[in-house]
């Protein structure tokens, strides 16, 4: 499954680059949801949150640029390195977890991608999962790498999602924030049982087990631009 996603993600934008331009990206992304009173964060806690460190996802980003529309691939994550199984409340053994978000999406630049003044609006889709770091050193166990999938995470979620920002490009490095609605897909990702499982035939395909979407997200970023 992941297998097929990355192939797919790589070949679009290899075939997108051929008549258009490439940046890079870091960034950092935290997930919201309403608070006690039903309101929603705002840019400023947000942007204090991100300060702090507070709940951010690092990682980076790619997006091929045209005139106008844009294609990009992003990765983030959250290491959980304190040797507790979140899920258990219980010390786990075979290393740390992490939590991370990988999505594919289509942005439209009004003015440009380069643009000193960028706003823009995105579409796109995506994967929250949640996994065991280094499935190496668990698989070094006999016994227990049988209950878990090499490919596969733990938990997963397949997601779509819409938003809006803001860049502001000093070439060839810009700066942005935006910010995201997401809305968790009704269908359940699938995995394949590994050679070697004891949860099921090996090689049938299963549903994995659901992860949170978080239905917003804000996210601030700096990017090269490669033209």
């Amino acid at each position: 499954m992941k297998k097929f996603i990355i192939t797919l993600t790589l070949s679009a934008l290899v075939v997108a680059s051929a008549s258009a331009e490439l940046c890079f990206g870091i960034s950092g992304v935290q997930y919201y949801i309403e608070d006690e009173n039903g309101n929603w964060p705002s840019l400023g806690r947000a942007w204090s949150d991100f300060q702090e460190g507070n709940g951010v996802y690092y990682g980076g980003f790619a997006e091929i640029l045209g005139r106008h529309w844009g294609l990009g691939l992003a990765f983030n994550y959250n290491p959980l390195q304190d040797g507790i199984n979140p899920v258990t409340g219980n010390p786990d053994p075979y290393g740390d977890f992490w939590s991370y978000d990988v999505n594919l999406y289509v942005s439209y630049h009004f003015f440009g991608g380069a643009a000193f003044l960028d706003p823009f609006v995105e579409a796109g889709l995506g994967m929250v999962a949640f996994d065991y770091q280094d499935k190496d050193k668990l698989n070094k166990d006999v016994e227990v790498a049988r209950y878990v999938d090499d490919d596969d995470p733990l938990f997963a979620s397949a997601y779509t999602t819409v938003g809006l920002g803001l860049g502001m490009n000093l070439k060839p490095i810009g700066f942005f924030f935006k910010l995201n609605w997401c809305k968790a897909s009704d269908n359940f990702i699938k995995g394949t049982y590994d050679s070697d499982s004891v949860n099921g035939t090996p090689g049938d395909e299963y549903y994995i087990d659901p992860w949170f979407v978080m239905p917003l997200r804000w996210t601030f970023g700096a990017k090269l631009l490669l033209f």
